[in-house]
This record gives C-alpha cells, structure tokens and sequence, in this order.
C-alpha cells in the first residue's frame, strides 16, 4: 500500500467494567417468614412498590399490645388529672397537707410523660408493622429472587433481592498511576478549558469489537490513586435507553486526546519487532525491498501511527513479508487487487510481494 498523510484522531482505550448507576440489596428490617413474593423476576418496578410480605401475625400483636398499653395509661393519667383538680381547691383552705398536693402534681407529670412513652411505642409498632412490606427503594429492574416464599428473612442480614436502575450505567476504569499523568497532561494541552474536558464526548468499544451507538463522558475521578493496585478509577456515565448494557459487561472506554494532521497510520500486520526495534519493508523505485526502521505512535484500532521513518508517497508491504526478503526484487500488487485476486482472505487488505 502507498502511504499518504492524513488527518487521524488519537485515541486511548481504557478497559472498562460495566456498572448499574444504582443497584440495590433488598434487606427486610424486620425478620419473619417471607409470606408473598409480589413480582416476577427480572420484572420492571417502581419505586415504592410492595414485592415482599413478611408474616405479620407477630408484628400485629405487638401493634394491638402497643395500643392497649397506651390506653391503660391514658387511665392512669386521667385519674392523676382529677386527683390534681380536686385537691388544689382544698389546699386554699389547708384542708390537706401541702405534701398530698405535690404528691398528685407530680404524679400527674409521670403519668403524662409514661403516656407520651405509651404514644411512642404504638408509633414504632406501627413502623416495624409497615416493614413487613418490603418495597422497591428505586425505580429499576428487579432480578431473581434469594429467598423463596416460606424462608426466613433475618431484619438487616438477608437480601431477598437486588434492584438495578439500567439507564443511564456507569463504565469504570481502572488507570495506572503513569498513564493517568500522561493522558491528564494530553487532554490539559490539547483542551485548556476545564469545563469544556469534563464535557468531552468518550466511547465505548463492546466485547465483540462493535461501538455502542451512545456516547459518554467521564463523571468522576477519584480521590486517590490506590495503595495496592497503584491505579486511579475513572467513572463515565452512558445513557442506555434499548437496556442492551448490563452491569458485570465489560467493555474499553475510548477517549479521543488529539487530532494528528498528515499523519501516517498502517496496519499493524505491516509492522515487525526485532530486538526492541519496528520496522516496515518499503519497496523502492527499482522494486527492491528495503527493511526501514520506523517509531511507532499511538495504536488506533488495528493501525499504528508512524512518528519517524515514512513519508507519504513510500510503499509499504503489508502481506507477503516471508518472500519479500531486505535486497530482493518484487513486484508490488496494490491492496485492493490483490485481496480480489484470492491472495489473502475476503476482506482482508493485502499487497501480494513476488520475487
């Protein structure tokens, strides 16, 4: 192939794992036989919706003996109440004592505040009664169930099922400590503006090489690089509308930092590694071949980018390298003829090297 310079966005990829923006354990608060699975898994839910009952039997007992307690000392309080009425028009006259005043004033008081206690404790009943239904904490999609109707739920250990909000998600990355400076300091050169690098469009690349059609951007950063991995985590946000990413996916994060002008890229294939060293078989004018050292840059996709060693206008050999021996005389076939000509796999670029 004959190589020419051309504009060629730079990039960097960035393995990435694939997130729920929200993902939620399912833990009762209260603990009891689990009564009724009201969901099917892998269902849509709202938020506040009931997808569990936990036996109430026990829970409404508490709920009437809360009541009951607070009735007996509403009693109590009454009686204190007129014994307090009755006694303070007596005390004008000293028909009492001072004391047997005081006494019922202050039994008044405890008997008010063991009220308020009483009061109280039918409010907690009533909230821990309102536990037994375990509701859907956000809006999302709820997976398959861990604990069967009939099976005991412990209050705060057992998770009966995880809800996950699947739109937007999140990619996170993990970067080494060096690579990280790097690309901070690329992006800072090449977009000075802060507001406007928080802004900048990533992709994301699948397991199965194919581009997901929504674009992201990074929204989080953290705040320390990490002791034992020495790596930073990256988080960017994708909008996923069709539900096709799901969390545990994994998946490269693709961040264009610069934009090469007249730059020369070649496919990978034309380039070989000898002690450390690339270089690329160039065909001359006369036809022979010529093993030229070469400085690679950035990998774009199946490409690399030549800093040094070509120029456009040189020929490059991409298929046929094993017959195109450093001094021997070939006869180049362009890329395109030769894939047509079955020299290499449909689809596949090729430039056949004859001797």
């Amino acid at each position: 192939m004959q190589v020419s310079g051309r504009t060629t966005p730079l990039t960097v990829d960035l393995v990435a794992d694939i997130r729920a923006y929200r993902e939620v354990e399912l833990r009762p608060l209260v603990s009891g036989i689990v009564e009724k699975q009201l969901f099917k898994p892998g269902q849509l839910v709202r938020e506040g919706q009931t997808l569990f009952i936990i036996d109430t039997r026990a829970l409404d007992s508490a709920v009437a003996d809360a009541r009951a307690k607070l009735v007996e000392a509403e009693a109590q309080y009454d009686r204190a109440k007129q014994d307090v009425a009755r006694y303070e028009p007596l005390l004008v006259d000293d028909a009492i004592p001072r004391q047997t005043y005081d006494q019922a004033v202050s039994a008044l008081k405890q008997a008010a505040s063991t009220v308020d206690s009483r009061r109280e404790g039918v409010n907690r009943a009533r909230i821990d009664r309102g536990y037994a239904e375990v509701k859907a904490p956000v809006s999302g999609q709820v997976g398959l169930q861990k604990v069967e109707v009939g099976g005991l739920a412990s209050a705060g250990q057992t998770v009966l099922a995880v809800v996950s909000t699947l739109d937007p998600v999140f990619a996170y990355v993990s970067v080494p400590e060096a690579e990280y400076l790097a690309f901070s300091r690329r992006i800072a050169t090449n977009q000075p503006d802060e507001r406007l690098r928080r802004q900048m469009p990533v992709e994301l690349m699948l397991s199965d090489g194919t581009k997901y059609e929504q674009t992201g951007r990074f929204d989080f950063a953290d705040r320390e690089v990490s002791s034992t991995t020495g790596t930073l985590t990256l988080r960017a946000v994708f909008a996923n509308p069709a539900d096709l990413l799901r969390p545990g996916m994994t998946g490269r994060v693709r961040v264009v930092h610069d934009v090469a002008k007249e730059a020369i890229v070649i496919p990978q294939k034309a380039v070989s590694e000898l002690l450390g060293r690339a270089f690329v078989s160039v065909v001359l004018a006369d036809g022979k071949v010529e093993q030229r050292p070469v400085v690679t840059g950035d990998r774009i996709g199946d490409q690399w980018l030549i800093r040094e060693g070509l120029k456009p206008g040189d020929t490059v050999i991409v298929e046929g390298l094993q017959k195109a021996r450093p001094g021997s005389t070939v006869k180049p076939m362009p890329l395109a003829a030769s894939a047509g000509a079955g020299a290499a796999a449909p689809g596949a670029a090729a430039t056949a090297a004859k001797k």
